[in-house]
């Protein structure tokens, strides 16, 4: 794992998890917007940050790893874990275990991922057409199909994004988070509801899968805030730093008395 940290003289502390095949760096444009006050920690995960030494196994691991930095670095607690897309799944997992006190959380983009009788094709599909995007990266002008499906976005936003994929990721790396992506909602199906969470759940008002996912994330945290952007595709937030560090603020200020009572 990867970390890097910004305005550390702050004491409100904000962990950013990047989505699949992305490092910490794809929050590069929002970070300069909060640092002035916010203590921010960046990340790549096991398999994402570059040096090819790594694989991503699961999100309990990576929960795990960030679970030990967290400890050792930041004395146990931080107001706030958002994990963008893929991220969610790391974010979603330390937040409900609370190994370490995490305030308040948001996902963005959290999809739900099964697709049924399709879904065994797809795991072995998207991994591949994945591990071949990344070498094609810097001459790709339009999206897959696959992709574009999935994220119904633009290709000018999303192929923007890809300027943050680092190098040496694996297949293996590729396939495991795959298999993750898919098993997160059974995971969340077997958490405990937990009224008193304070949650956002931000997505694109046109990007699929989301309904599902919705039912299954209001089971587990009943009091979340469902929060569409109109006229956005998956991730397309990233590509507007200005209102993602004001909807940012917006949300620790509304939850910042709920936030103070779950970690007392």
């Amino acid at each position: 794992m990867e970390v890097y940290e910004f305005g550390k003289e702050n004491d409100r502390k904000i962990v950013l998890i990047p989505g699949n095949m992305m490092c910490w760096k794809q929050f590069e444009n929002v970070i300069p917007l909060l640092a002035n006050e916010f203590h921010i920690i960046a990340i790549s995960t096991d398999g994402y940050d570059g040096t090819g030494e790594t694989i991503f196994t699961t999100a309990e691991a990576s929960a795990e790893g960030l679970e030990t930095y967290i400890r050792e670095h930041l004395d146990g607690e931080i107001d706030l874990v958002f994990g963008e897309s893929f991220g969610g799944a790391t974010a979603g997992i330390l937040f409900h275990r609370q190994c370490v006190r995490v305030g308040a959380m948001i996902l963005s983009g959290p999809q739900y991922m099964s697709l049924g009788p399709l879904t065994g094709i797809l795991s072995a599909i998207i991994p591949r057409n994945q591990y071949r995007l990344l070498y094609n990266i810097q001459t790709q002008k339009k999206l897959p199909w696959l992709l574009k499906v999935y994220t119904r976005t633009d290709d000018e936003k999303l192929l923007g994004q890809f300027k943050n994929v680092p190098p040496n990721i694996s297949f293996d790396t590729l396939k495991n988070a795959m298999s993750e992506a898919i098993r997160l909602y059974e995971t969340i199906d077997g958490f405990q509801p937990d009224p008193s969470a304070c949650v956002a759940i931000w997505h694109g008002a046109k990007e699929p899968n989301m309904k599902i996912a919705l039912q299954k994330l209001k089971r587990a945290w009943p009091n979340l805030e469902d929060h569409p952007f109109p006229n956005f595709g998956h991730g397309e937030i990233i590509a507007h730093p200005d209102l993602m560090a004001e909807e940012i603020r917006k949300f620790l200020e509304i939850d910042a008395g709920s936030i103070r009572q779950r970690k007392s």
